[in-house]
């Protein structure tokens, strides 16, 4: 009988989170129950075995978290779970009184403003000093925010990095045609640190020089409205399309319609950060070049020169020279491509970094 363990997350789960889903459910080694506090997009994100509190725990402000660690400390020694994994910082937070009450492991991931905004706060700050006391093992997306962590006050023998991946067989090389338009993509939530609006400055520089060049950007977010109006100023609204949120498989069609991805992302006034976003590892996958930024992780995916290429963030003038070289030298395209799928199969498979999750959940199962 193999053995159980519990992932554990504040919401399941949101769009953009489909990473956490992939992860879950291509574990093959243990037994998964999903614990949540609330539910959201099951419709999206359909999983055999989901539970989550009782609505009444929602409906008590200042008992609520008490109840609901009462009611997943119940649901864990009734399933027999081995382990807790938790995704995100606040998830590890919620969920270590009823780690330690029961003596079991906890294994908290970190994604991205769990570890570069919310430590600004004081109470979570204080909260993840405990954490990272009490807690087993702490996993990030990049070395970067390794050190981020680390810098927050974790024992650097309590911290791996696990890349994550993607399942790349999803993902087909885009098929070299020669189309009538060119397509730019641009792909996420409109929030600042996705930086879109620095990618649009950037194509309103090179537009008319690139008559067949056209911008798509899939996503939505509180952002748009000033986007658009971006958009609106530099009369591009012919040029530029907005796609909204779409389904992941038709995001998986516009990057295989895609000639180039573009990913200008910034460290916010917030000081929210990235990972690295799973959207470039699956156009590194459809053989799509990459323009991208020196941006917390990033530079650990795209290589400079070799798998795409990378600017300083917020520098414009970079960003549409890139774009401009990309568009004038169509015929390295294909070399850039190869490389940085190649790179994803090697890398950032969702198979073999699966497989090393199952090895560090094996670490902590007695």
């Amino acid at each position: 009988m193999k053995d159980k363990i519990a992932c554990f997350i504040r919401t399941y789960l949101f769009p953009t989170e489909t990473f956490i889903y992939e992860a879950i459910r291509n574990i093959k080694n243990f037994t998964v129950v999903v614990l949540a506090c609330n539910l959201i997009n099951t419709h999206l994100f359909p999983y055999h075995e989901i539970i989550s509190p009782p609505r009444v725990s929602k409906q008590l402000p200042f008992f609520g978290k008490l109840l609901e660690r009462i009611f997943f400390a119940r649901v864990i020694k009734e399933k027999s779970v081995k382990l807790i994994h938790a995704w995100y910082g606040w998830s590890g937070i919620m969920i270590l009184p009823v780690c330690k009450k029961l003596g079991l492991p906890l294994i908290t991931s970190f994604h991205g403003l769990d570890v570069s905004r919310l430590p600004r706060h004081f109470f979570y700050r204080r909260k993840l000093f405990s954490l990272f006391k009490r807690g087993d093992l702490f996993l990030t997306r990049s070395f970067f925010m390794r050190d981020e962590v680390i810098r927050l006050g974790c024992p650097p023998e309590k911290v791996l990095v696990h890349y994550g991946g993607i399942d790349v067989s999803r993902f087909k090389l885009k098929e070299k045609t020669r189309a009538r338009e060119i397509k730019i993509l641009m792909c996420g939530r409109m929030v600042e640190k996705k930086g879109f609006n620095y990618g649009i400055l950037a194509f309103s520089r090179i537009s008319r020089k690139y008559p067949r060049a056209r911008m798509i950007i899939v996503g939505d977010g509180k952002l748009r409205q000033p986007l658009e109006k971006l958009v609106l100023s530099f009369n591009l609204q012919d040029k530029v399309e907005f796609s909204g949120f779409l389904p992941h498989h038709e995001v998986e069609k516009k990057m295989r319609e895609a000639d180039i991805f573009l990913a200008p992302s910034v460290t916010a006034r917030n000081q929210d950060k990235e990972g690295i976003p799973n959207v470039i590892k699956e156009a590194m996958a459809c053989g799509l070049p990459v323009v991208s930024t020196y941006h917390a992780g990033i530079p650990e995916i795209v290589r400079d020169g070799e798998t795409g290429f990378l600017v300083p963030e917020r520098d414009v003038n970079l960003l549409a020279e890139r774009l401009d070289y990309l568009l004038s030298h169509p015929e390295i395209w294909t070399e850039i491509g190869m490389k940085a799928r190649e790179l994803i199969w090697r890398k950032f498979n969702l198979f073999t970094q699966t497989q090393e999750l199952e090895k560090i959940y094996s670490r902590f199962i007695k």
